[in-house]
């Protein structure tokens, strides 16, 4: 996977990426990823990485509430919503581009990438609106003749930082964001590398979007 910009709010450079054999301990890592993006629990990938789950998974005693059920209330309305179709709306393109181009590598990628963030937003009961603004956002960070300057990234880090902690967004939230964009890589690897190629990790309305999305999944 290529190197993430440390100076990305949304993508530090600490992604973990996937080994060529993936062993147990990636598996649970992956497990315990798909766990808290569906606002799940899976005891034993709890137990290998207990650092990293999210606070108030389980619901305190004597209360009945179906945790999922309460986060994803919306489901029933969308259950016959077909997110690959949404998902591959975005990305089909440039997967032809990349078939045309000769890179048949990135085009499977691409192919992957589609049927893993598929699942998972369908998984999580996440708002097709929501899906379309955010690869909108990423459209137009690529509507730039070329890729930012590593100057431009940073200037651009500084602005957006201004502008969120201004507009009352915390640390916390920025963590939580962070913890989202960092489990969708793990499940969907070429995520982060996607959408940073152009600065769109540094894009207040995308940081915004991502908190928003981690909250309603149930991110603490």
């Amino acid at each position: 996977m290529a190197e993430i910009d440390a100076a990305s709010i949304l993508f530090p450079n600490d992604v973990p990426s996937k080994p060529t054999q993936a062993p147990d301990w990636y598996q649970a890592q992956r497990s315990a990823a798909e766990q808290r993006l569906t606002g799940k629990t899976d005891d034993a990938a709890a137990t290998m990485f207990p650092g990293e789950r999210k606070g108030d998974a389980n619901p305190p005693a004597g209360d009945k509430t179906d945790v999922a059920a309460a986060l994803f209330k919306d489901d029933a309305a969308r259950k016959d919503v077909d997110f690959e179709r949404v998902v591959g709306g975005e990305l089909d393109q440039v997967t032809l581009d990349a078939m045309k181009d000769g890179d048949s590598e990135r085009a499977n990628a691409l192919k992957a990438a589609t049927a893993a963030l598929s699942e998972d937003f369908r998984s999580a009961g996440t708002d097709p609106a929501s899906i379309q603004e955010a690869f909108q956002i990423v459209r137009q960070s690529a509507d730039s003749l070329s890729p930012p300057t590593p100057e431009q990234i940073e200037e651009g880090f500084a602005a957006s930082m201004a502008e969120l902690t201004a507009s009352g967004v915390t640390e916390a939230d920025l963590g939580i964001a962070r913890q989202f964009i960092k489990d969708m890589e793990i499940v969907s690897p070429g995520v982060v590398a996607s959408l940073e190629r152009h600065g769109a990790g540094n894009d207040p309305r995308l940081v915004r979007a991502a908190i928003k999305e981690a909250k309603r999944r149930g991110y603490r």
